[in-house]
């Protein structure tokens, strides 16, 4: 379709609805052609195809109605600061609703215990509609328009909303697009043959295939859901079901799935959410014959989805949840002239497992090189930086990097896992393997921030060397996140040195998934405490407030794309400067190490710095040939 005749069909539709709202215009007018384009690339033979092209457009005006005057001002406000999410000033929490305070009002009344410590982005864990059992922590969707009614009602989540916007407080909201729960009436009355929700799914009268689609398919969950596809012999069929039996991949093949989700994501923008993660991205697309990630048109579903809400709702950011190669990762952002056209955000899994591969091996060779093999990043688009999450941990290296520093990769993932999960080495982490691999032994790691880092077991044998030793480990992840660039997430109850908790062992819905060990219920009996300068969450929350107001006043610590990874001949130290055009350079240096060591002056390459001011201490900080470094410390040290 040429470019005229494009137009000709956007101005027919904005006169045949009286569309006269000039942003409106102006917005669809920008997207229309590449809309057009990438929805004709996938759905150009698709028996459904033009009817729900106009039922796409017919939405986002719907949806862009409806749209409060708030909100639109809002997006006028964020459409002139494009990169707001990657601002010094945002902090992000992520957390359960009912493992924080019960439900929406009580998330509501803890409102000045985040802004006590400077929390101003709230990741909600899936708060939507789900089976009362099987449903993946909140994964598997029964109903897109309705909340979970143990969180409240729907009248409560808006006064939520309502009270985050007057505190000038941002909620993301994670937003299932792969699958849904085997029970939302989608799937229930697709199951039984009905006309339009038949489609909606992938079913298979036999095993034929099935097989054809796993023979290039990797199973996610290999131990607790073997396989990609379930029998259901109520309908004598198979569905396809990536996750767990229970969650049915949606069939993004077929363009009136596409439309539905994005209306879904719509309606969701109009209730307040500032940033969709839009969970399990990668999976989206399945071709017989191909790997079952990353496929290309994931990439084109993902620029539409980002393209129709830039119409509606241009204030909106959106995260991918990829947790692929970095090489795959970069993709999520955009390539060529769709750069920073599809997700404005993408999880930094590499450097976050990579951080704690160096905490394992008191080196960051690793790390280092990495890092520097990471493609760059389109502008205006961030990572978030993390230590850890509601997720295992995996060990998704780069082998070739393992291989040129002379190491055997199996072997260095094995030993990773003893020292979190074992013991080994003179570790106190208390991890727990999850998924293992009968044939090799590799695994990914379950574990609280506080049981990885020994703070559980020095607390429990009251060593206050090792108590000492833990909280500079907790503080020195918290110090990265922070400083890297980018939007940092703490995971909720990291704040207060939260231990394991192994009471998920006594709830048959979930003590088959020791990713429960690290989603604990918030201890309010802990925080009431925080007042006692002895305690030990004590120092760890008060650490974290303060390093959290340093980066606020920090312009250099937004993103920017001006991290760069500095040389160092010492392998336990970690070194990094940020740079802001009108407030200078940070240096970060970390030691990744118990040892007491010395970074050497040509860190700093010709720079002759006699004196910098390190912003963590607040104080000055001699620079000699060799300057001191302590065991596990951050130095920020600003020109």
């Amino acid at each position: 379709m040429q470019q005229a005749e494009k137009l000709s069909k956007l101005k027919k539709f904005l006169d045949e609805h009286k569309i006269t709202d000039s942003n409106f215009q102006l917005r669809m007018g920008a997207n229309f052609p590449i809309i057009t384009d990438l929805y004709q690339q996938l759905y150009a033979d698709s028996p459904y195809g033009a009817q729900t092209f106009q039922d796409l457009l017919i939405t986002l005006f719907k949806r862009f109605q409806e749209r409060s005057v708030y909100q639109k001002e809002r997006d006028l406000d964020r459409m002139a600061h494009p990169n707001w999410y990657s601002s010094e000033k945002i902090v992000g929490m992520m957390l359960y609703v009912d493992l924080f305070n019960q439900d929406f009002n009580g998330l509501k009344e803890k409102i000045p215990y985040f802004k006590d410590l400077g929390i101003n982005t709230i990741h909600l864990m899936p708060f939507l509609d789900v089976p009362e059992f099987e449903n993946d922590g909140g994964y598997a969707v029964r109903d897109y328009r309705k909340v979970n009614p143990k969180f409240g009602t729907m009248e409560d989540f808006e006064s939520l909303v309502a009270e985050f916007q007057k505190n000038d407080m941002n909620l993301v909201m994670d937003f299932v697009l792969n699958h849904c729960a085997s029970e939302h009436e989608w799937a229930v009355e697709g199951s039984k043959g009905h006309p339009k929700y038949k489609d909606f799914f992938y079913f298979f009268p036999d095993r034929t295939l099935p097989d054809e689609y796993e023979k290039t398919m990797t199973e996610i969950f290999p131990d607790t859901a073997p396989g990609n596809f379930s029998y259901l012999p109520e309908s004598n069929q198979w569905v396809m079901s990536l996750f767990y039996g229970y969650q049915w991949d949606l069939n993004y093949k077929n363009p009136m799935v596409l439309v539905e989700m994005i209306d879904t994501m719509l309606y969701w923008s109009n209730k307040g959410i500032d940033i969709f993660r839009l969970d399990a991205v990668a999976f989206m697309w399945k071709e017989i014959g191909k790997y079952n990630q990353n496929l290309p048109e994931v990439h084109i579903l993902l620029q539409l989805f980002k393209l129709c809400g830039q119409i509606v709702a241009p204030g909106v950011a959106y995260i991918a949840e990829a947790i692929v190669q970095p090489e795959e990762i970069i993709k999520y952002f955009g390539e060529g002239i769709a750069a920073g056209d599809e997700c404005d955000i993408a999880y930094n899994a590499n450097f976050m497992a990579l951080s704690w591969e160096a905490m394992a091996t008191r080196s960051t060779e690793l790390i280092k090189k990495s890092m520097k093999a990471v493609p760059a990043k389109p502008r205006n688009t961030t990572w978030i930086n993390y230590a850890r999450c509601h997720d295992d941990i995996g060990l998704g290296f780069d082998d070739a990097l393992v291989k040129e520093l002379g190491l055997d990769s199996l072997a260095h993932r094995l030993y990773i896992l003893q020292y979190f999960c074992d013991g080994f080495n003179g570790s106190a982490a208390l991890g727990q393997r999850f998924m293992t691999e009968p044939e090799t032994g590799k695994a990914r790691i379950s574990g609280s921030l506080a049981a990885l880092c020994g703070l559980e077991k020095a607390v429990a044998e009251n060593n206050e060397r090792e108590i000492e030793l833990a909280i500079k480990r907790i503080n020195l992840q918290h110090a990265i996140i922070l400083s890297l660039g980018g939007l940092p997430m703490i995971y909720s109850g990291d704040e207060i040195a939260t231990p394991n908790n192994y009471d998920y062992l006594n709830d048959k819905s979930k003590k088959y998934d020791n990713r429960w060990l690290h989603r604990s219920p918030m201890n309010w009996e802990v925080v009431a405490g925080l007042s006692s300068s002895n305690f030990v969450p004590t120092q760890v929350y008060n650490q974290l407030k303060k390093l959290i107001a340093i980066r606020k006043r920090t312009p250099a610590f937004s993103d920017d794309n001006d991290l760069q990874f500095l040389d160092c001949a010492n392998s336990h130290l970690l070194v990094y400067k940020k740079t802001d055009q009108h407030d200078g350079i940070v240096y970060v240096i970390a030691n990744f190490s118990e040892f007491d060591t010395v970074f050497e002056k040509n860190i700093f390459g010709t720079n002759e710095y006699t004196e910098l001011h390190d912003l963590i201490t607040d104080s000055r900080i001699a620079i000699h040939q060799s300057t001191f470094i302590s065991a596990y410390d951050v130095l920020w040290l600003k020109v």
